[in-house]
């Protein structure tokens, strides 16, 4: 391949005359001058140099052309300053031939002291700055120039474009090539030496530009003013956490110090109530025991009137008990006397018979308030709900527990349905049975009759004589009237029967009905409290032996 001869040469081609020349000195302009500086003074040399104002051959001879150039040694001048305005004055060309010249590449390492940072750097940027494409060319300033500005000017230099060509560095001559193809391959390997040299060049700008930022005092000023504005941002908002801590914290133990107080006042109270109550119990002690020894020596009460006035002194309170004892000591032992405990006593037997009233009548209220409940809920719950199987075993079990003819029927299987956890109201209950096959449902689900259904369809047959007393109770031993031992006695053992003495016609009744109102699916326990809950003045025990022996007495009478 034909590579390059010689020195240095670019693509642009100068004349003959003008090799080896200096262009801006045969035109006499600096190499930083404006095309306005470049045309005003070859307009300039042109009138000094002009072949028509040279009169040195005007005497004699014609001088002959050289026989090299072609061109008389008198017009030299004039032509060699024509092709270095054509040069010059051509952008494209201008930057070929100021590429081609010597250039200082070299770059600062270090700040020059005699100089300074300013003086220093502003040198190496005004000599490279020649080669911007883009104009004008930001100028390094001084410590008075705005930072704004110096950041515009180091991003500027950051992004450096440069048009300095490298074609003086190609290795093949296009010129010498034979045919296309060769000069087009002679092109590429010249454009990849160019483009080496142009990262080069810009790897050169890059470091001049980092260099100056290293070492620019105003680009360290005001780095040490963002770091101090961090750590005064970091340190404000390491103190807002610590408040806010602080705060939580506070707040803490402002809630622990408040429980600490609250138990403690709340121990202090229940202290004072404990020992206010131990006062009164000490001062009701002592109250009965002068009761006693009042009712002792002024009074003739029969034994269960002092049964009864035990139980009344146990409920008194001291200031009642200490007003009863004074209107008792201020009357003489007589008559009085015992007219004033009897009163006592039928006033707290009146009390407790109007308490027993209001608890029953709320009981009613409130069992007559859950009924209307359940009733709304199984109407909103059963509405539209298909029966299944456990619930149509429950129907049947119910048709044949409770038969046609007894009063309230219906509501009685609706109650064991309820019972067993199927809500239905009574139109369900009555509509499904209507239309069940009763020669298959029922017969196929089966069914089975508790031991209270046989109670209820034998109780008519049962003599009224059984719910009346046959004898009267053995007369009570008189018993010996102490209020102040009672405090600590322990109540009597129940009873293992009721005798049928006991049982009023209102307490019957009372039975029968909690009996059909509570079904024997409950569970067993929990059945018999709802029912003695019903009875008015009976306990479990009590209705669990009366239903025993009215059971008892009916299977003697079938026997019979």
């Amino acid at each position: 391949k034909k590579r390059k001869e010689g020195g240095k040469s670019s693509s642009l081609k100068l004349g003959p005359l003008l090799e080896g020349e200096d262009l801006y000195k045969l035109l006499e302009v600096d190499e930083g001058a404006s095309l306005e500086q470049v045309k005003k003074q070859y307009r300039k040399m042109v009138l000094l140099h002009h072949p028509d104002k040279k009169k040195g051959a005007a005497a004699g001879a014609q001088e002959k052309p050289n026989a090299k150039t072609g061109v008389k040694d008198q017009d030299k001048h004039f032509i060699k300053i024509q092709e270095a305005y054509e040069v010059l004055s051509d952008v494209g060309k201008r930057r070929s031939y100021d590429s081609s010249l010597d250039f200082d590449d070299s770059l600062p390492k270090e700040v020059d002291e005699s100089k300074g940072f300013y003086e220093t750097f502003a040198l190496f940027f005004r000599r490279n700055g020649r080669f911007s494409q883009r104009l004008p060319v930001p100028e390094l300033g001084d410590e008075n120039t705005d930072i704004a500005k110096v950041q515009k000017f180091y991003d500027f230099w950051f992004n450096f474009e440069t048009w300095r060509d490298f074609s003086v560095h190609d290795e093949y001559n296009l010129e010498d090539s034979d045919c296309r193809e060769e000069r087009r391959w002679m092109e590429r390997e010249n454009q990849r030496g160019r483009k080496k040299y142009d990262s080069d060049e810009r790897k050169r700008i890059m470091q001049l530009a980092e260099s100056a930022e290293r070492f620019d005092p105003r680009i360290r000023a005001e780095r040490e003013e963002r770091e101090k504005q961090k750590r005064e941002e970091k340190e404000k908002r390491a103190r807002v956490k610590q408040d806010e801590v602080d705060a939580k914290q506070q707040v803490e133990e402002e809630k622990i110090r408040k429980v600490e107080q609250e138990q403690a006042e709340r121990e202090e109270k229940e202290r004072q109530e404990k020992e206010d109550r131990k006062q009164k119990q000490q001062a009701a002690k002592t109250l009965r025991q002068r009761l006693k020894k009042a009712v002792q020596s002024q009074c003739k009460l029969e034994p269960l009137e002092s049964e009864e006035l035990q139980e009344l002194c146990l409920t008194m309170e001291a200031e009642q008990l200490e007003d009863f004892c004074s209107r008792l000591e201020a009357l003489k032992p007589g008559a009085k006397s015992d007219a004033l405990v009897r009163d006592e006593l039928t006033k707290a037997k009146r009390k407790r018979a109007e308490e027993q009233e209001e608890l029953a009548r709320q009981k009613q209220d409130a069992r007559k308030r859950d009924d209307q409940k359940a009733t709304a809920a199984k109407e909103a719950a059963a509405s539209g709900v298909a029966w299944t199987t456990e619930e149509l075993g429950v129907l049947a079990k119910g048709l044949v527990k409770f038969p046609g003819g007894l009063g309230g029927r219906w509501a009685l299987i609706t109650q064991l349905l309820e019972s067993t956890g199927y809500p239905r109201t009574e139109k369900e209950v009555i509509e499904k049975t209507k239309g069940m096959s009763q020669g298959m449902s029922l017969r196929a689900m089966g069914s089975r009759a508790s031991q209270e259904d046989s109670f209820q369809a034998a109780k008519a047959a049962l003599p009224k004589a059984a719910a009346t007393p046959k004898a009267a109770p053995e007369p009570v031993k008189k018993p010996e009237f102490d209020p102040a031992s009672r405090e600590t006695a322990k109540p009597p053992a129940e009873a293992s029967a009721a005798p049928a003495a006991d049982w009023s016609t209102e307490q019957q009744q009372a039975l029968e009905v909690a009996l059909k109102r509570h079904p024997a699916t409950l569970e067993k326990n929990e059945r018999w409290k709802l029912i003695a809950e019903d009875v008015p003045g009976k306990k479990k025990t009590e209705c669990v032996e009366r239903f025993k022996f009215l059971r008892e007495q009916f299977s003697q009478k079938a026997k019979s």
